[in-house]
C-alpha cells in the first residue's frame, strides 16, 4: 500500500514539474498568437529546433545570418534566413512557412 502511495506521489510531482516547466518556457517565448508582425514571425521561427540548428551551423563558420519575412496572405508567414555574403556561387537559405496561429506548414533548406 505504501509503495502505491509513493508511486502516485512521484507521478504527481513529475506531472507538476512538467506543467511548471512548460509555463516557464511559454513565458520566455513571449510570442502571442496570432502572429501579427514580421518581428514576431522571425522570433517564433527562431524557436524551431531545425531553424536553430541551421543558424548555428552557418554562424559557427562566421557567416552573418540575415532574416527576411513575407506575409503571403492574411495568415501565412514566410521567414527566410540566409547569409549576408556567400562565398559560393549560390546562397544557402533556410525557409519556414507558418500559419499565424503558430502551425509550421513547411520548413526546409534551399539555395
Amino acid at each position: 500500500m505504501m509503495k502505491i502511495i509513493s508511486h502516485r506521489i512521484l507521478i504527481a510531482v513529475v506531472c507538476f514539474s512538467v506543467l511548471f516547466l512548460g509555463c516557464i518556457e511559454e513565458e520566455n517565448n513571449k510570442i502571442e498568437f496570432p502572429i501579427d508582425t514580421p518581428e514576431e514571425a522571425i522570433e517564433y521561427a527562431k524557436t524551431d529546433n531545425n531553424t536553430k540548428k541551421w543558424i548555428e551551423e552557418w554562424s559557427e563558420l562566421d557567416y552573418h545570418i540575415v532574416e527576411c519575412t513575407v506575409l503571403n496572405n492574411q495568415s501565412i508567414w514566410t521567414v527566410e534566413f540566409k547569409m549576408n555574403v556567400s562565398p559560393y556561387d549560390f546562397q544557402p537559405v533556410y525557409i519556414i512557412d507558418m500559419h499565424s496561429n503558430g502551425t509550421i506548414l513547411f520548413r526546409g533548406r534551399g539555395i
